[in-house]
C-alpha cells in the first residue's frame, strides 16, 4: 500500500458517517438554556439501546453516583444535562473506540479503557483545580485518541517505520508520525470531532493533545487532557506500541496549579473508579512517578 497523503485522508474522515441523529439532538438540547429534562428523555428513550447503555454508565463507578438510576429522566434529574451529553456521546462511541487498532497494536477493548481512564481522568483533574468545564474536559479525554483508527485503517503499513524512527531517533511517537506520514493522529482526531460538529474547544484539546502549548481558545482545557493522558499511560491502562513515547510538557503542572503529591492524589482515585478498588495513599506511592521536577 502507497504512502495515504493528508489530503486524501481527510477525504476519507469526510466521507465517515455523522454522529447519529439521536446523539446531534441530545447535544443540540444540551446546549440551549431552555431544554428541559422532559425534551431530553424524549430524545433519549426513542432509542431503546441508547438508553440501555445510557443507564448501565450513570451507574457506573466513572460517575461516582451511589443512589439506583432506573430511567432516563431520573438520570437528567441526577446528573444534570452536561453529564448525559457525556454519557451519550461515550455511548454513541463506545462500539468504534472498543476495535482494535492493529497499526498500534491495540487489541480489542483497549483503545476504549484508555479512552474511558482519560475521560474520566480529565474529569477528575477538572474538579480538583476548579476548572468548570469537567464534562468539556471527559469528552475530550474520551475522543482524544480516535484519530488512531483512522490512521490504523489507512497508514497501517507505514507504522513500523513510524516504530524504528521513534526508538532509533529518540524522538516522540506523534513527531515521528509527522516526519514519516506529514500528519499524526491528532491531527486527524481532531479533524474527525470537527466533522462531528462539536465545539471549536474540543476540537483544539484533541488536535493539541500532545502539545498543549499550542492551544489558544482554552488552553486549560488541553492541558488537562494532554495531563489526564500521561496519568493514564503511566498507569499503563490500554497501552499500544505508541505506549510511553511522548514528550510531557514539563510546564503541565505549572499551568495547572497541581504539585506531583496532587498528580499521586488524582491517580489513586481514578485507580479506584477505573478497577472500583481501595488503595492506600502508600500503594500509590509504589507507582512510578512520571513527573520529575
Amino acid at each position: 500500500m502507497s504512502k495515504i497523503s493528508l489530503a486524501r485522508l481527510l477525504i476519507k474522515v469526510k466521507s465517515m458517517p455523522p454522529l447519529p441523529q439521536s446523539i446531534a439532538q441530545i447535544l443540540e438540547l444540551t446546549k440551549s438554556d431552555k431544554s428541559s429534562a422532559h425534551d431530553l428523555t424524549k430524545v433519549c428513550e426513542r432509542v431503546p439501546k441508547l438508553t440501555t447503555n445510557m443507564l448501565k454508565l450513570a451507574t457506573s463507578p466513572y460517575y461516582g453516583f451511589s443512589r439506583k438510576i432506573s430511567t432516563i429522566s431520573h438520570a437528567i434529574v441526577c446528573l444534570g444535562l452536561d453529564t448525559v451529553k457525556s454519557i451519550a456521546l461515550t455511548s454513541s462511541t463506545q462500539e468504534m473506540l472498543n476495535n482494535e487498532v492493529p497499526a498500534y497494536a491495540l487489541e480489542e477493548g483497549m483503545l476504549w479503557q484508555h479512552s474511558i481512564c482519560c475521560a474520566t481522568c480529565a474529569r477528575i483533574i477538572s474538579k480538583r483545580i476548579g476548572f468548570n468545564e469537567s464534562e468539556e474536559a471527559y469528552i475530550a479525554g474520551l475522543l482524544l485518541d480516535i484519530g488512531k483508527i483512522m490512521l490504523s485503517n489507512f497508514s497501517e503499513d507505514q507504522f513500523v517505520q513510524i516504530i524504528e524512527k521513534a526508538k532509533n531517533n529518540k524522538i516522540s511517537f506523534d513527531r515521528a508520525e509527522q516526519e514519516v506520514l506529514g500528519f499524526d493522529h491528532s491531527k486527524i482526531g481532531g479533524k474527525i470531532i470537527k466533522k462531528w460538529n462539536l465545539p471549536p474547544i474540543l476540537v483544539e484539546a484533541v488536535q493539541y493533545h500532545h502539545r498543549p502549548e499550542k492551544a489558544k481558545i482554552n488552553k486549560k482545557l488541553t492541558y488537562v487532557v494532554h495531563l489526564a493522558d500521561a496519568i493514564s499511560c503511566m498507569l499503563g491502562i490500554g497501552l499500544g506500541c505508541d505506549g510511553l513515547m511522548y514528550v510531557f510538557e514539563e510546564n503541565t503542572l505549572d499551568v495547572l496549579g497541581l504539585s506531583k503529591e496532587d498528580v499521586e492524589s488524582i491517580m489513586c482515585e481514578l485507580v479506584d473508579k477505573v478497577f472500583g478498588t481501595e488503595k492506600s495513599d502508600d500503594d500509590c506511592a509504589l507507582q512510578q512517578e512520571p513527573f520529575q521536577a
